[in-house]
């Protein structure tokens, strides 16, 4: 067994567990439709981090040649499906047979943590970038990191459901259009 190898595992589970909150929360909110009112904003996230999460494990891939593994990169490393999952978790609240849930309060209560996470995310991920390769390119992949951290900063701060239904349909398409361009085939 390679080290990347050894080391990817614990990267597959905590992706794992985040699609796992994230699907079987999907099946909940289908099951319980009619107590539980339909919340676009919620829902557009959800996808986003489906597909932010499997584009992490997507992207571990590339890491599968790397021979300089010591504990701080890898605890930079896997700080990134952890928060993957916490924010994976802040999104699909708990979900039993008698509980009637408010989606919409639940967002609008956890936005704070949701956006501050969401920010940190591309920061950490350029943080592990310039300690494995001794620095960051000046790309359009940097440019568009570091736009997608200032967004999220800003939306943590806005309470207009409205604004928060068009930010993250906007955050979709723009991340579905950023993983399509760089993540569609195995490098």
């Amino acid at each position: 067994m390679s080290q990347f190898e050894y080391l990817s595992v614990l990267i597959s589970i905590i992706v794992g567990l985040a699609l796992t909150q994230l699907l079987s929360g999907a099946a909940r909110l289908i099951q319980l439709r009619h107590r539980v009112p339909a919340h676009a904003t919620t829902y557009c996230w959800m996808a986003l981090m489906f597909l932010v999460n499997t584009q992490m494990w997507w992207a571990a891939f590339e890491r599968r040649g790397a021979a300089d593994w010591n504990f701080f990169s890898f605890l930079l490393y896997l700080l990134m499906p952890i928060i993957g999952f916490l924010l994976s978790y802040l999104l699909v609240p708990a979900l039993d047979d008698n509980d009637t849930i408010d989606l919409s309060t639940n967002f609008a209560e956890n936005r704070p943590w949701f956006f501050g996470l969401l920010a940190l995310l591309p920061c950490v991920s350029m943080a592990e970038e310039a300690v494995r390769s001794g620095g960051l390119n000046a790309n359009g992949d940097t440019a568009f990191r570091i736009v997608f951290a200032m967004v999220a900063l800003v939306a943590s701060r806005v309470r207009s459901p409205r604004f928060q239904f068009w930010n993250a349909l906007f955050a979709l398409v723009l991340v579905c259009g950023y993983v399509a361009a760089l993540f569609l085939r195995l490098r």
